[in-house]
């Protein structure tokens, strides 16, 4: 992996660290590929994953510096190239994925926090849009997330007045699980990854794309879609060495199944 970010696997618990300290962890092309090859990685070796960034910041959005309007930059081509395949990948990671927000997320850096399936932030950590402040709309899934996660009455007033939502104020409103001593988020996050590990990954993540997904159907086809995954995951052997575990009151073994 390249120097934009770093990967580091503890355990079974795949660690990558957005590493652009110096510009708060903007996004740009190298960062983008240096995540997403970390992600695959994590796909071959590890059963949960932790994001985070470096320094001050989780991640403070597009990397300005490169796309400047007066260089001729197509914002929709750079979208397609650089942002939503970044996203996609964290939103369909094959592991479950755990945010530990150490800085400020800010503009794309919120909608890449908002795709995670479960954050942590520092308490000195906050979250910001950002976008309107510089003449754009939300982009990278956030106009998706935030009013999945918050309403879309509050949506419209987080993203159009750039509030700074602190950590305190995420945690009441949804958007966090919880929040720890500034330098800990990062540690609490593994610990969480680490028991997430523990489980199915394949359970997770179907748990994950089932609830997605159910935003968009109706009661019956949420059912129809339960069916059909319930029916997939009940032939596996985890699912046997659950059952099994259960009725002899052990902990399962879902590493190494029978």
């Amino acid at each position: 992996m390249t120097m934009s970010a770093r990967y580091q696997l503890e355990k079974d618990v795949a660690v990558i660290t957005l590493d652009r300290p110096d510009v708060f962890n903007a996004i740009e092309g190298e960062l983008v590929k240096a995540v997403m090859d970390g992600i695959d990685r994590a796909g071959d070796e590890a059963r949960a994953l932790v994001l985070t960034g470096a320094g001050r910041a989780f991640c403070a959005g597009a990397d300005l510096a490169v796309i400047q309007p007066g260089d001729g930059v197509d914002l929709a081509q750079f979208l397609d190239d650089i942002f939503h395949p970044l996203v996609h990948a964290i939103t369909d990671a094959p592991v479950p994925v755990v945010a530990a927000i150490n800085g400020v997320a800010a503009g794309a850096g919120l909608g890449i926090a908002l795709g995670c399936d479960i954050r942590l932030m520092a308490e000195s950590a906050f979250f910001t849009s950002a976008f309107t402040a510089i003449g754009l709309a939300p982009d990278s899934g956030t106009t998706y997330w935030l009013p999945h996660h918050v309403g879309v009455s509050k949506a419209i007033e987080l993203a159009m007045t750039n509030k700074r939502v602190s950590a305190e104020e995420a945690q009441k409103l949804g958007l966090c699980t919880e929040v720890t001593p500034d330098g800990e988020v990062v540690d609490r996050a593994i610990e969480l990854a680490a028991s997430l590990a523990d489980m199915v990954p394949d359970s997770l993540v179907t748990t994950r794309r089932l609830i997605r997904g159910a935003t968009s159907l109706t009661f019956d086809e949420a059912l129809e879609a339960e069916k059909r995954e319930q029916g997939r995951l009940g032939k596996t052997a985890e699912h046997q060495e659950g059952v099994t575990a259960f009725l002899e009151k052990r902990p399962p073994n879902f590493r190494n199944p029978a």
